[in-house]
């Protein structure tokens, strides 16, 4: 998604966001998405949690969110492979990104690769470039889909929304008609 400004009365100018903050981790993997999140949960010290999957140009691609609350790194695992298309034909083949942004010690972002490269099933790893070619855009695209996923979280995590699941509980269990209201 790109952010779309009128710069002059005829011209329309888009601002690329800068991602100075994120560190972008590709990894070679022979690992199903499940089991390498948990491996890197066990490694990092993390808890990566499968979300709704990233769809893009018709192919589904496993998504994994962690965050530790607000002003925290924030962690993303995004298989890369569905089938025969990929979500970035990068050469060397990567199979999973692993993005993490807002954590102010790099020095701990070579750590958490060495640590990546450990694991069992994983070919190789590397730092990648944010800044350079359609990695800009596909990080738009999976920053849009967290975001996407978080206003939804947020949005179950209102009364009403509560009230309304308890109301349909009740209903299917016969405990209530549906008739009634609150």
């Amino acid at each position: 998604m790109y952010l779309c400004a009128m710069a002059s009365k005829n011209k329309i100018s888009f601002r690329i966001p800068s991602y100075n903050d994120t560190a972008i981790i590709g990894i070679n993997s022979t690992l199903v998405d499940y089991k390498l999140a948990c491996r890197i949960n066990d490694k990092l010290g993390i808890d990566l949690v499968r979300q709704d999957d990233l769809f893009f140009e018709e192919a589904v691609y496993s998504f994994y969110y962690y965050t530790a609350g607000e002003n925290s790194p924030v962690y993303n695992l995004v298989s890369t492979v569905c089938f025969d298309k990929m979500l970035l034909d990068f050469s060397p083949r990567i199979d999973y990104l692993l993005i993490i942004r807002n954590d102010p010690m790099r020095n701990r972002i070579e750590a958490n690769k060495a640590k990546i490269a450990e694991i069992e099933g994983v070919g190789y790893v590397f730092l990648m470039d944010s800044h350079k070619g359609r990695i800009v855009t596909t990080m738009m695209d999976i920053e849009q889909h967290e975001i996407d996923i978080l206003s939804e979280i947020t949005k179950k995590n209102t009364v009403d929304y509560a009230k309304e699941a308890i109301r349909k509980e009740e209903i299917f269990l016969g405990l209530r008609s549906s008739d009634d209201l609150y």
